[in-house]
């Protein structure tokens, strides 16, 4: 007889992410304004629900099992949609006209926005960051209503229309011997470790590290980073080059860090992007503008 489903606390939920994003309990505790002590009862409590261990402890660190693993990218996707249930909740209350925009770093959303609200004064528009590893989440949860993306999005129900094409850049220190060439070829970065996307899908991976290269050759691996932050001190601290669409590229100038164009990496893709089950009013006018702006322009 199958065991019958766990009634899930989004309250431990929270507490476990907190845990498993800092590997600490007592950071974690810290953050969530509890001690300790409560905070691990919960998390034990959580596993004992679960029936299922979600982390191995000793007392020098705290690491997530693999069905912890699964279980951290599982319970995150349920608290989003929580959240964005009980936002969706509020605004048709309070019967208030308004979309969520989610972007990635670096897309080009100043046109559609204008464009949409010129045709749309009374809607109000809010902007909300989106990652590569949860662009397909976000809008299948509800986090965003439409949202300008770089695919592939392996996910079922997310439809597409695309924009423009994007151009890589190389991330060199400026030490770097092709740190100061108008453009490179892969073959020559070679020898060069590439930063990895964090959390990412390997077709995401093909597209935006040139992974496997257009000879069928793999580039070494260095640390994975998830953000530019994180992705710069890498490059500065000499552990690896990376990546990155040169629209990112123009956003993050840094006088010790060189963008060279990448001569013979295919470009990525920039599309709009929404939840075809969910398509309102004015998720498909903000579409259609979107379109439209981009006809204009000469880029779709």
């Amino acid at each position: 007889m199958p065991e019958r489903p766990v009634d899930l606390d989004l309250r431990k939920l929270r507490y476990f992410v907190a845990v498993a994003e800092r590997r600490h309990f007592g950071q974690a505790a810290l953050a969530l304004h509890v001690t300790q002590p409560a905070l691990s009862r919960q998390v034990r409590q959580l596993e004992h629900e679960l029936r299922v261990e979600l982390f191995t402890r000793s007392t020098r660190e705290v690491a997530l099992t693999p069905a912890g693993e699964q279980f951290l990218r599982d319970a995150k996707a349920l608290l989003a949609a929580s959240e964005a249930a009980q936002e969706r909740a509020r605004r048709i209350s309070s019967g208030d006209d308004a979309l969520v925009v989610g972007f990635m770093l670096g897309t080009d959303v100043g046109l559609a926005l204008n464009a949409f609200s010129a045709r749309f004064p009374h809607v109000s528009v809010e902007l909300v960051r989106l990652r590569w590893w949860s662009q397909a989440r976000a809008l299948l949860d509800g986090s965003v209503d439409v949202g300008f993306v770089r695919p592939p999005l392996e996910a079922e129900g997310v439809d597409l229309l695309p924009l423009y094409p994007e151009h890589i850049s190389a991330v060199l220190p400026v030490g770097h011997p092709r740190a100061r060439d108008t453009e490179v070829p892969l073959a020559a970065l070679a020898d060069d470790p590439v930063l990895e996307y964090a959390e990412a899908a390997p077709a995401w991976s093909a597209v935006w590290n040139a992974d496997p290269r257009p000879d069928g050759t793999r580039p070494g691996h260095g640390p994975a980073f998830h953000d530019m932050e994180e992705l710069l001190g890498y490059v500065r601290g000499g552990r690896g080059i990376a990546f990155v669409p040169n629209s990112v590229a123009t956003a993050f100038h840094r006088s010790d860090i060189a963008y060279v164009p990448v001569a013979d990496a295919p470009p990525g893709q920039v599309s709009v992007a929404w939840n075809g089950a969910r398509a309102s009013h004015l998720v498909t006018s903000f579409v259609e503008t979107v379109h439209n702006a981009a006809r204009a322009r000469g880029t779709a």
